[in-house]
């Protein structure tokens, strides 16, 4: 589920180390198992939000992944975005294989990656999944090529805690985790968490400030990933799009008229994007979740363990059901919910393999606004816009910012030249009208330059009463210039075209 305002800072295991490690002793077990735990070697090369014109440098990166059914390589999904190039070197092989990634699972940080030469898969079987999550203080294996060696790695440690955690490949998303106390490193990423000899989990992130507390996505995760590839499409979590609140305060629950024997969580906002909007309402108690009783607290017994009702919706695929019995007004009713995915372009996850649009005139450069401009807007920009966009990122859904657009448009660069001298301090506003013509994307921006007013473009921002006036002849007229100057080779980018 997505839970944008959940924040946990935790860094992903992907690692460019390489020194020697001296081998481990093996049970024949884990001798099978180590069969099959591969390297990956990425060169990737990540998009430039700050300058969408061009791409950062090439870089190089190790994770790990291990060997499934039908001849696939399961790893994380941040261990091989924008990647470039991808080798896949077997422990004990000194060779390495050219792979392809198959399919992303970004809201869930996991990838399948595929090998085309036969060869590598000489000697080698799937690791098997199992079918039930370890209980508390399960001892698990961990096995991977983490910083601090080439060769592989196997720690132990024990199931400290499962729960919920923001995943920070996309930022927003939040999913099951297992928190194990086994040396989980950066590098360690993709590697399989092993109990009982079969897999329980894949190595995916570690907590920054904690000593020995690491993160593996669970088996339900990964087995709700490889089953929606299953028609070769990867559609995603659906969302429900619901807020709650606990109904443990007495005044709320003689507000809302519920029965003492009646437990649940009362809804108090509805997602416009999500699956629950027009179904469900606010003031509704969410009293069981497709049989299972949802305590004041939100949590349901599921699997012998106590975790938020959401879990349910977590095992459903896109386009599937779920049911709800809900007390409204003083009746209980049943109600059905479709699960189904809308195009939300105000989630704001982290994008990968997107080239982003912008659009130039006059050395202004306008951008949508994204999480990823996001973290170059805040990450070292003296503008006192900078803030408005983590206000409209965080509420533009609650607030209805939203309302009746396609994106919020950014002024994300100047370009110094003497046409658009003084242009800095409308830098990171966000558009709203352009030679009065109401921007709903970027677009729109595009159109509403060919209309200037009386010789200007009269550019209007988000909370600013004064307007950006540009000359538009002088505008034009500098525009091969400034392209030169900077070495851009096209004023803009609308996107691929379908």
């Amino acid at each position: 589920m997505q839970k944008a305002k959940t924040i946990l800072c935790t860094i992903a295991l992907l690692s460019a180390i390489t020194l020697d490690t001296p081998a481990i002793d093996k049970t024949p077990a884990d001798k099978s198992i180590r069969s099959s735990v591969v390297k990956i070697y990425c060169t990737f090369q990540r998009e430039n939000y700050a300058m969408p014109w061009q791409s950062h440098m090439p870089s190089k990166g190790t994770g790990t992944g291990f060997i499934i059914d039908k001849k696939r390589i399961l790893t994380n999904a941040h261990v091989v975005s924008d990647a470039r190039f991808i080798q896949i070197q077997k422990d004990g092989d000194a060779k390495r294989y050219p792979a392809k990634v198959t399919f992303f699972g970004h809201d869930c940080d996991l990838a399948v990656l595929k090998v085309e030469d036969p060869s590598f898969y000489k000697d080698t079987q799937p690791i098997e999944f199992a079918e039930q999550l370890p209980e508390l203080n399960d001892e698990v294996t961990v096995l991977g090529y983490p910083m601090g060696g080439i060769r592989l790695s196997i720690t132990r440690g024990v199931v400290s805690r499962i729960d919920y955690s923001v995943y920070t490949h996309s930022a927003v998303d939040q999913h099951l985790v297992l928190q194990v106390d086994a040396a989980i490193n950066p590098g360690n990423s993709g590697g399989p968490v092993i109990f009982k000899d079969k897999v329980v989990g894949l190595a995916f992130q570690g907590l920054a400030w904690g000593e020995n507390i690491g993160y593996a996505i669970p088996r339900p995760v990964i087995r709700h990933f490889l089953d929606d590839i299953e028609d070769k499409s990867y559609n995603g979590y659906p969302e429900l799009g619901a807020a709650f609140l606990d109904t443990r305060n007495p005044a709320l629950r003689d507000n809302l008229k519920l029965p003492a024997d009646k437990t649940g969580v009362v809804i108090y906002y509805l997602d416009p994007f999500g699956s629950a909007k027009g179904i469900i309402r606010p003031r509704d108690v969410l009293l069981s979740i497709d049989g299972y009783h949802i305590a004041n607290d939100g949590t349901i017994s599921l699997d012998g363990n106590n975790v938020i009702f959401s879990e349910l919706l977590e095992r459903r695929q896109w386009g599937k059901s779920i049911a709800f019995q809900v007390w409204r007004e003083g009746k209980e009713l049943q109600i059905d919910i479709p699960l189904v995915n809308h195009i939300d372009p105000f989630s704001y996850r982290s994008l990968y393999g997107i080239r982003p649009r912008y659009f130039m005139i006059g050395g202004l450069v306008f951008s949508p606004l994204s999480r990823n401009y996001l973290r170059v807007a805040l990450g070292g920009s003296s503008s006192a816009n900078s803030h408005q966009l983590t206000y409209y990122s965080q509420y533009a859904k609650i607030n209805e910012l939203c309302k009746g657009i396609d994106e919020f448009v950014v002024l994300s660069r100047r370009l110094p030249h003497s046409v658009n001298t003084y242009a800095e301090g409308f830098l990171n506003g966000i558009v709203t009208e352009i030679n009065d013509i109401k921007i709903l994307g970027l677009g729109d921006i595009k159109k509403a330059i060919l209309k200037p007013k009386n010789g200007f473009h009269v550019i209007k921002f988000a909370g600013m009463e004064d307007s950006l006036v540009l000359d538009a002849k002088a505008a034009e007229n500098a525009d091969p210039d400034i392209l030169r100057s900077y070495a851009i080779k096209s004023p803009e980018f609308m996107g691929e075209s379908k």
